[in-house]
């Protein structure tokens, strides 16, 4: 049996588990969207070299399931998208489920525990449209974007699995610890590396005041690579973090440490640091919202061995009147500082703006536009230029 297989069967066996353990008289609520769409590209896959622009045609589900009872929230999430190219492209499937479970052990003590799987072709632009394939994985290990993979067509397979706990000693302090494994597998791993990581952090938080907290994290990484020992990788990371409530609809949040890595390679045992730091700032009001968000992260990648990976993200959403309403994505970043030391810098871009409008309750149309661009000295590769118009159904139910 192939490993991806196998890897999908037992996650959704554990996942058809949790939801067969979850109380009957519960809260539950059902949503799926249903899309279908057609569009153009310049250069879906961000190819290298000439390509002949496409058209194309699309179908995404998006189910969520969510069950609440008395101490206990079970939250399931999933989405599959198909997308068939005029041209003679690679069909782009994408899918993933996520799985979580949140239970009280006490007024003060929380348990959580989430499963993950994601399955996609790295640097193609889905998560910028209509809709999002996108899943939240909080409290999950980060993942790098691997952008030097763009332009390869590889479809990377990652497995993903948490468990968290979570005490307030006092209605002021509070401390949280959380443990974390991935596993990264390709269709075909001739060019990139496959690895195993595992993550543990540790945080503490304080309460200032009613608008302010601030708190300290220890977080240990240890990588390792499959079928080589180059690359295989400690991390190390402490870190200070502050949330503030500017007022009531707006609110900031920032951390700064460093990362301390020690890797192998070719000639022994290399030691590295560097900056690790976040920052996000939102406000949301009722007809719009906007997000920014800046990070700097010691990440293993599947070219190169472990990288230094910056990103820049933005977010506004805007409610036109009572039917339409109009959204703006955008995010930069940066795969650099490999600790290997083979490639070069790695830059990628990503826009997109969509306008929704809502025939009826469950029915909506939409348009899509977007942009996305890799950048190497070395490479000569055309940016993608899309467009895509659709509608999206929604069914479901509350009981």
């Amino acid at each position: 049996m192939h490993r991806s297989t196998y890897y999908t069967r037992q996650l959704g066996l554990v996942a058809g588990t949790m939801l067969c353990a979850t109380p009957a008289m519960a809260e539950t609520e059902f949503v799926t969207d249903v899309s279908i769409g057609a569009g153009a590209s310049t250069n879906p896959y961000l190819e290298n070299g000439p390509v002949q622009s496409t058209a194309s045609g699309s179908i995404s589900v998006a189910p969520r399931l969510r069950i609440t009872e008395a101490a206990t929230t079970f939250n399931l999430r999933g989405f599959a998208r198909i997308e068939e190219y005029e041209r003679d492209f690679r069909t782009n499937n994408s899918f993933g489920v996520n799985g979580s479970v949140e239970h009280g052990l006490s007024e003060r003590t929380q348990l959580r525990g989430r499963l993950g799987y994601r399955g996609s072709i790295v640097g193609v632009n889905d998560a910028f449209f209509n809709p999002p394939d996108v899943i939240d994985d909080n409290f999950l290990p980060t993942i790098a974007d691997d952008i030097a993979l763009n332009g390869l067509n590889q479809r990377r397979h990652s497995f993903q699995g948490g468990l968290g706990l979570s005490h307030s000693f006092s209605e002021l302090d509070s401390i949280s610890v959380d443990a974390g494994a991935t596993a990264i597998r390709f269709a075909d791993s001739a060019v990139q590396d496959e690895f195993n990581s595992f993550n543990q952090n540790i945080g503490y938080s304080r309460v200032l005041s009613d608008r302010t907290s601030v708190g300290a994290s220890l977080g240990f990484s240890q990588v390792n690579y499959l079928g080589q020992r180059t690359g295989d990788s400690s991390i190390i990371t402490p870190s200070l973090n502050i949330s503030h409530q500017i007022s009531e609809d707006f609110t900031i949040s920032a951390s700064a440490g460093v990362s301390f890595a020690r890797s192998k390679n070719i000639l022994g045992t290399t030691k590295t640091s560097d900056l690790a730091a976040s920052f996000d700032i939102c406000r949301e009001i009722d007809n719009n919202s906007l997000c920014f968000g800046a990070s700097r992260q010691t990440l293993p990648t599947s070219f190169d061995g472990v990288r230094s990976q910056t990103s820049f993200n933005l977010g506004y959403s805007q409610k036109l009147n009572r039917d339409d309403s109009i959204s703006l994505n955008g995010s930069y970043s940066r795969s650099s500082n490999s600790v290997v030391g083979v490639s070069e810098d790695f830059d990628y871009l990503r826009t997109s703006v969509t306008f929704n409008h809502k025939f009826r309750e469950r029915f909506t149309g939409f348009v899509s536009f977007g942009y996305s661009d890799s950048y190497q000295d070395a490479i000569n590769r055309k940016a993608n230029t899309q467009v895509s118009i659709g509608i999206r159904l929604t069914f479901g139910n509350n009981r």
